[in-house]
């Protein structure tokens, strides 16, 4: 009997997962966004939380178009880091995310090395899924 050919409910089911969790996705970082945070002196466990999750998920997407030396600084509710693409450094931030304009984009900016924090003129990309694909890489 030909079983060896057959692709049961549960094999196709875990296929699927498995291609899913090769997809970048931005969602976990999405959700921690939406829910918001309360505004402290100190690292909330909201933030804290938020923070390890967009770098990761923010990592992978970066790694997707070929980005290296990925660094990550957080801040008082904001974080920014650098990476670099074709020997072309580049700076990103997200603002306070209490609030305000920041909350679903991220700027971005070339930049001369990684202590630049002036760099070119700024550029956003909507915070979800895929999003490192709509980061404008021309100089």
């Amino acid at each position: 009997m030909g079983y060896g050919n057959t692709v049961t409910h549960f094999n196709l089911k875990r296929i699927i997962d498995i291609t899913n969790l090769k997809q970048n996705n931005m969602n976990k970082s999405i959700v921690l966004l939406k829910r918001g945070f309360e505004s402290s002196s100190g690292l909330t466990p909201e933030f804290a939380k938020f923070f390890k999750t967009f770098k990761s998920e923010f990592t992978k997407e970066l790694k997707s178009i070929g980005a290296t030396d990925i660094i990550f600084s957080r801040g008082h509710f904001y974080l920014s880091g650098f990476f670099t693409i074709n020997e072309q450094a580049w700076y990103f931030s997200l603002s306070d995310v209490r609030g305000g304009y920041s909350i679903g984009n991220l700027l971005y900016r070339t930049a001369k090395d990684y202590k630049d924090y002036g760099g070119g003129g700024n550029q956003y990309v909507k915070i979800e899924s895929g999003m490192a694909n709509s980061i404008n890489l021309k100089r």
